[in-house]
């Protein structure tokens, strides 16, 4: 599977149909690149960048939970 579908997968347990559209976000935002370019090296400020961005929603917890599914696809 890719960076992308594996990251989905993550995301949408806590942010469920907004997951992809998030990802996007994120990733064109603060990576420059697209969600389908993203790479294994990209992992760690992926995780940092969708933390803060579901922190101030989410809280604290669940952006903690997610930043550490997402650095578990390292």
């Amino acid at each position: 599977m890719t960076i992308e579908i594996d990251a989905l997968a993550v995301l949408a347990e806590d942010l469920g149909p907004a997951a992809r559209q998030f990802l996007t976000r994120q990733t064109r935002n603060h990576l420059g690149k697209e969600p389908g370019a993203l790479q294994k090296t990209d992992i760690d400020e992926l995780a940092k960048w969708c933390s803060i961005g579901i922190q101030s929603a989410l809280g604290a917890q669940i952006a903690e939970k997610v930043k550490k599914g997402l650095l578990a696809l390292k």
